[in-house]
């Protein structure tokens, strides 16, 4: 924010906020130490890097929670495809047992008549 702003004006940083989260720490630490920075600079340094690198990870956990939600969607799609799938399944199977139970009372009428003569 605004106090942030005056915050970093006043210490006068020798590099960038951008530099200085992005930065290898090895060289964050040369650039600083040449820079002969104060203590409040350095503690300036360490919570622009910790609040930037913060906003990093915040944007990749948003990203994957993006792409985890998308692929739950397509799994929820390719699950509804498949669940219509087996219910057609169920009711031609339901639909051939009804045919074999009815052959079955009349072969075994048959048999059974044939018995009785």
């Amino acid at each position: 924010g605004r106090g942030g702003r005056e915050r970093r004006r006043a210490l006068a940083l020798p590099l960038a906020p951008e530099a200085i989260v992005t930065l290898p720490v090895e060289d964050l630490r040369a650039i600083l130490g040449r820079a002969g920075t104060s203590g409040a600079q350095l503690a300036l340094a360490r919570d622009i890097r910790r609040r930037g690198r913060n906003k990093v990870a915040a944007q990749r956990c948003r990203r994957r929670r993006l792409e985890a939600i998308a692929g739950l969607r397509a799994e929820l799609g390719r699950l509804g495809r498949e669940r219509e799938r087996l219910l057609r399944a169920r009711g031609h199977a339901e639909v051939a047992l009804g045919t074999l139970r009815r052959d079955l009372e009349r072969v075994t009428r048959q048999v059974l008549g044939a018995l009785g003569d």
